[in-house]
């Protein structure tokens, strides 16, 4: 199990949320939403697959821009998220 947030430079922090089912990953992802500000980048690393959804869902609904969701491998996947 991993959870990290990272800021990347000033303005992008990534989230990782490894080995964790639903509900964690939206919950973990919500309240790295709330830490940074208007207008800053969180990536979101995360290996379950239901939680392309409700990541989206969660984000559309505070507000947010979804920029991106990418697969990056079999169990792996990236969205993008502007605050």
């Amino acid at each position: 199990m991993v959870v990290e947030l990272v800021q990347l430079e000033s303005g992008r922090y990534i989230l990782k949320i490894i080995g964790l089912p639903c509900p964690y990953p939206v919950l973990y992802t919500v309240k790295a939403l709330d830490k940074i500000k208007e207008g800053e980048v969180l990536e979101v690393l995360f290996d379950n697959q239901p939680s392309c959804e409700t990541i989206k869902e969660a984000a559309i609904r505070k507000g947010c821009q979804v920029l991106t969701l990418e697969r990056l491998e079999e169990a792996l996947w990236k969205i993008t998220i502007r605050k």
